[in-house]
């Protein structure tokens, strides 16, 4: 679909100002669908020009060469994750980006700076395929979007027109613009230290005319924004069109607490979906999630146990009974992250801690209630919501989860695999407890050909480190509970088949290997006839 930017000879500017007034119009804060998504009319006025949406449009003095054609609200997907796309298990091959995160941050943020001075969409379109990373363009969407807003307007219309053309050619999905544009949502409070017009710009992205993202999305920014967004208004009908939302977002709030207050009291589940229906505004249920997890955090432990209980119950039940949408979740969930982001300096360490391992336990809970998918947490975690707390809660969140967190190495992430053997087997190193490394490698459930590789990860581990030995008594502790001798043996025909490449940064790889081979013959991990074969290659 066409969109206001699509032709940059004669491109139709979008001042924030413009587009605010129309996403501050009804139509675009519309409770009443059931999937939050606003119901567009014929009819429908912008609030600031007074000109009928079917018609052309005039800003700033010029007029609309062309009808505007956005693509349709109906056909985004709101959701930070599709929920319908099939986990993968542990048989499915993982994805393997080309480069490293870090290193296709440092390649994208080269790209950007490219575009903003050449302005050539297509060679950019074609920069960003061939860096063979389609799981990381939602940190690309967040990165361009993120980029343009201390910049010109000239800058912020390529921008749109790049990520349009991303969305075209299949390069950009709903979920992860979503997710880039949640990140800046995110973190508004801190982007305002930088860019003063923040919030407004943000929400300027949710006008039709950019196109990007479905408008619905503005009900669910977060009250704090919208708060500073009326302030910056001019009085007039935009800002009462705020005034009004915000009114109503605060008076659910108000009625939302009391039903949880008389659910953690003993009230029925039942009385909450009532509440929700008589209340009509879908688009604010995601305040449901964020305030139940909230109210159940409790500075006695035992407390907390039974207010979690009794929430995640409540949402296992809304959701079961559609009151709840994925969107409604999974955004209730991002914002409970990005609560840690802002509340860690008004918190003791101690408080901070609490709060840490409480809402650590809410995420473990709403996984194992399937309210959340482990991509849900995989991406959350590599987008870095809720900066560094929120890191550390996931982190905590997908080792508690093994069931459903680590058989899902098919989504997307041979460099996080990477990362939790390397991890693993570190961690074994330091503390020298074989019992652990075997429950944490039951838990990674791995392929045959991911457990050789895994022993041979933890030889090469052993030697570098001068603990040979430590490898050994881990691979024999863990012989049948882990993995079998054929797998340990292919293990040593994998590292005499890498020494080549070791040799380069560990010079004593033949020397070490050899020893290695004799002392698993000494213990039984290897067959004499391993040792004759080995040393006609190794010694």
């Amino acid at each position: 679909a066409s969109h206001p930017f699509a032709d940059p000879g004669s491109a139709q500017r979008l001042p924030t100002r413009l587009a605010m007034a129309e996403v501050c119009s009804p139509v675009c804060i519309d409770h009443h669908c059931p999937t939050g998504r606003p119901m567009l009319d014929d009819d429908f006025v912008d609030v600031e020009s007074g000109s009928s949406g079917s018609q052309e449009r005039g800003a700033e003095g010029g007029q609309l060469h062309r009808q505007i054609s956005p693509r349709p609200a109906s056909l985004h997907d709101s959701r930070l994750v599709a929920c319908a796309v099939p986990s993968p298990a542990c048989g499915d091959a993982p994805e393997a980006p080309k480069l490293e995160f870090a290193e296709f941050r440092r390649h994208a943020c080269q790209l950007a700076e490219e575009y903003f001075l050449a302005r050539d969409c297509r060679d950019m379109v074609a920069s960003i395929s061939l860096l063979g990373c389609p799981t990381f363009h939602d940190e690309l969407a967040s990165l361009l979007l993120r980029a343009s807003m201390d910049r010109g307007d000239d800058t912020r219309e390529a921008v749109v027109l790049l990520l349009n053309a991303l969305v075209t050619d299949g390069l950009l999905t709903d979920p992860q613009m979503a997710r880039g544009f949640e990140k800046l949502v995110l973190g508004w409070e801190d982007l305002q230290l930088d860019v003063p017009d923040a919030p407004g710009q943000l929400a300027a992205l949710l006008s039709a005319r950019v196109g990007l993202l479905d408008r619905g999305l503005f009900a669910r920014l977060p009250e704090g924004l919208v708060q500073k967004l009326v302030v910056g208004l001019e009085p007039g009908p935009p800002r009462e069109a705020l005034e009004k939302h915000l009114a109503a977002l605060r008076e659910f709030k108000a009625g939302m607490d009391e039903r949880l207050a008389e659910v953690l009291a003993g009230g029925a589940a039942e009385d909450v979906v009532e509440w929700l229906s008589r209340a009509d505004k879908a688009s604010f249920h995601h305040e449901v999630v964020l305030g139940a997890c909230l109210v159940s955090l409790d500075d006695e432990d035992a407390q907390f146990q039974e207010r979690r209980r009794v929430v995640l119950c409540l949402l296992a039940h809304l959701s079961s009974n559609y009151s709840l949408t994925d969107v409604d979740i999974q955004m209730g969930f991002s914002r409970l992250l990005g609560s840690l982001q802002h509340s860690g300096g008004a918190l003791t360490s101690e408080l901070q801690k609490n709060n840490r391992d409480q809402v650590t336990s809410l995420f473990r809970g709403a996984v194992e209630h399937e309210l959340l998918p482990a991509e849900f947490l995989k991406s959350v975690r590599r987008m870095r919501f809720g900066g560094s707390e929120g890191v550390e809660v996931i982190r905590n969140v997908e080792r508690q989860t093994p069931m459903h967190s680590r058989r899902v190495w098919g989504s997307g992430d041979a460099r996080h695999f990477r990362q939790e053997v390397r991890e693993s087997i570190v961690e074994y190193f330091d503390a020298h407890n074989s019992q652990e490394l075997g429950r944490i490698v039951e838990e990674l459930h791995l392929s045959d050909q991911e457990q050789t590789m895994f022993i041979r990860k933890l030889l090469v581990t052993g030697m570098e480190r001068g603990e040979a030995e430590a490898a050994l008594d881990a691979a024999e502790a863990l012989l049948g509970r882990c993995w079998t001798l054929s797998e340990v043996r292919g293990a040593f025909v994998e590292l005499r088949d890498v020494q080549e490449d070791l040799v380069l940064d560990f010079p004593r790889c033949r020397e070490c290997a050899t020893e290695l081979v004799f002392a698993a013959v000494g213990r039984g991990l290897l067959e004499q006839q391993d040792l004759i074969c080995d040393g006609a290659n190794i010694v």
